[in-house]
């Protein structure tokens, strides 16, 4: 019996959580400085000052890898939620703004130029598809469920992509809630709320 437990048992030590963290968050600085293509597992390794056999154990490959590092960025959108559905809405935009103001530009561009397509799926699949989820059920909780809430749900973080591409910056919070929060409400703008908010 003692075998047979000594072989299922992992070899070597078990892997620290903060060095794990800290692998991730030198996978994400390695691909906003390089991109997928440029980016090298033993670099990752020799940054975070891990031995690149802890990394491969932990993660087989380096799609993996990136996958897990842009998923545990995901939580800088994440909205706590309230009993103010409106609140929260507004609190989610804000942070896509704010994310995008400060260091979401890189990956917004990798998957804009698709000249990584390997890191453009990546982002689209750990990043754009999550936080298309959290912002569907926030606009939810404030509209219900309209017939039209995916397209509802789909303007707000593409106005504010579009303001950031065309004024080389994300909208205000106050531009937001004037000119984009109307329109995801079924709104015109200047038109007193139909949601009694």
């Amino acid at each position: 019996m003692g075998d047979m437990e000594a072989a299922t048992k992992p070899r070597g030590r078990p892997f620290d959580p903060a060095v794990g963290e800290a692998a991730l968050r030198a996978t994400r600085t390695l691909l906003e400085e390089r991109g997928y293509a440029g980016l090298r597992v033993a670099d990752v390794a020799r940054r975070a000052g891990v031995g690149l056999g802890a990394l491969y154990r932990r993660w087989p490959d380096k799609n993996t890898l990136v996958l897990e590092a842009l998923r545990g960025a995901v939580t800088d959108l994440d909205v706590p939620r309230t009993d103010d559905p409106m609140a929260d809405l507004l609190a989610g935009l804000d942070a896509l703004a704010e994310a995008l103001a400060e260091r979401g530009k890189p990956l917004l561009a990798s998957v804009l130029t698709d000249s990584d397509p390997q890191l453009a799926e990546a982002v689209r699949e750990a990043k754009l598809v999550p936080l298309r989820q959290g912002h569907r059920d926030r606009l939810r909780r404030v509209v219900g469920d309209v017939p039209d809430l995916e397209q509802r749900a789909d303007v707000g973080p593409a106005l504010i992509i579009l303001h950031l591409l065309l004024h080389a910056r994300p909208p205000t919070a106050q531009e937001i809630r004037d000119r984009i929060v109307p329109l995801m409400l079924g709104e015109q703008a200047g038109q007193p709320s139909r949601s009694g908010s």
